[in-house]
């Protein structure tokens, strides 16, 4: 069974690092990791090396066939030996050093020996050092994939948020008491969320410094509202993160600060 799982486990070490939890537990990934490195960096030098011969043989046919024809022009135009316009076998012989550029980056093989050879040995060396990473190609589009759904998801999300709030209002002031917040001096009833706005933060008015508690989200007259429970700030503690605020019937807006 050890085995088996060992040979199952190869092939889902190309899968994104991040869903690897998601497999059976009797999988060895690490190990396997390193073995998928090496097979893959293998199988990218068996599609090279036959594909490198081929691509250089004819490369080398090509440049043979380009200098005879042109050795032909001169012998028809009677150039001298030594002439400067002479073709040679050192132009065969440039072309053919070449090849091994054109063939890796010219040559769909070519693209493909580089690509499974380099991550091959690039997932390999991580295992080895314990930070292992599935194939890159596969963790890109699933990056792509999971940020567009999360990007999806909270437009959703928004959407369906701002259905239920309705327009945007302005904010009101009420007492502890009319909110059924207790233990606080004022309530801010707003019709949307306010960034910046958490348990903690420090609220500077015009008048008086307060510090918000835990927000409460509550339907009022069939629309969602937030509730901002301030307490006056009257002790020495530091003030870490704080925002400006007018108060309702000074000016209407707050700035993260």
């Amino acid at each position: 069974m050890g085995v088996l799982a060992f040979i199952a486990a190869i092939p889902a070490a190309i899968l994104p690092f991040r869903h690897w939890h998601r497999l059976p537990s009797r999988f060895p990934m690490l190990s396997a990791a390193v073995a998928s490195g090496v097979l893959t960096f293998f199988l990218g030098a068996a599609i090279g090396v036959p594909g490198f011969l081929e691509h250089t043989a004819r490369a080398a046919s090509a440049a043979n066939t380009a200098m005879l024809e042109v050795a032909g022009r001169q012998v028809a135009e009677g150039l001298a030996p030594g002439d400067p316009r002479e073709v040679n076998q050192r132009f065969a012989t440039g072309l053919t050093v070449l090849s091994v550029f054109t063939f890796l980056l010219l040559t769909p093989k070519g693209w493909l020996t580089m690509y499974l050879s380099g991550t091959g040995a690039l997932r390999l060396a991580a295992a080895w050092f314990d930070d292992p990473v599935g194939d890159p190609i596969l963790t890109g589009l699933d990056e792509i994939a999971w940020r567009t759904r999360r990007r999806l998801s909270s437009t959703r999300d928004r959407q369906s948020r701002e259905a239920r709030e309705g327009p945007e209002i302005p904010d009101r002031v009420v007492s502890s008491s009319a909110a059924g917040i207790p233990a606080c001096d004022l309530v801010i009833v707003t019709s949307r969320r306010k960034e910046g706005w958490e348990r903690g933060v420090a609220v500077f008015t015009s008048s008086a410094c307060y510090r918000i508690g835990d927000p409460v989200e509550r339907m009022v007259t069939g629309r969602l509202r937030t509730l901002y429970p301030l307490t006056e700030h009257k002790d020495f503690e530091a003030v870490r993160k704080s925002v400006r605020y007018d108060l309702p019937g000074e000016n209407d807006g707050s700035t993260v600060t």
